[in-house]
């Protein structure tokens, strides 16, 4: 499927949301949030979209870690995220697939575009390394993000 039918798809699913109580008053906390903190949106629907949709294509879904907007920083999660190589897949797919949470909750990305691969007891294990790949896509859709050098990892920020 391509990002136009994405795109329709997940307004879809979201316009079917727009009756339920629980998400209206989770739209409302969501501008109250973003107002008192002065945020800036640097993400929209379209945009996730297409960052999905170019992800996807990867040779694997790098691991993410997510912050939303209502939930407190963990700093001790994201320091662990950071300093290790994920072992599993990051779920790039839209929350009606189960997979990230609706697009306009999510503060930032935390991503490691790396993957361990087990090689047996005695082997270490093997890293494959999708960083520049990664980079590349991040500055072709114009996302506003920032790179740690030191381990490979990326912030995408939605809000700012």
């Amino acid at each position: 499927m391509g990002i136009p039918e994405n795109y329709i798809e997940y307004q879809y699913h979201i316009d079917a949301l727009k009756n339920d109580s629980n998400y209206k008053k989770q739209v409302l906390k969501i501008r109250k949030i973003v107002q008192q903190r002065q945020l800036a949106s640097y993400m929209s629907d379209s945009k996730w979209i297409r960052l999905l949709v170019a992800i996807n294509r990867l040779d694997f879904a790098p691991a993410f870690m997510t912050k939303l907007l209502k939930d407190p920083i963990d700093q001790n999660t994201e320091t662990q995220f950071l300093n290790t190589v994920p072992w599993y897949f990051g779920d790039w797919q839209p929350f009606y697939q189960e997979g990230m949470p609706i697009f306009n909750t999510i503060e930032y990305l935390i991503v490691k575009p790396m993957l361990s691969e087990h090689q047996g007891r005695l082997i270490a294990d093997k890293i494959l390394d999708q960083t520049d790949q990664f980079r590349n896509i991040l500055k072709s859709l114009n996302v506003m993000y920032q790179e740690y050098e030191h381990n490979g990892s990326f912030k995408i920020y939605a809000y700012r």
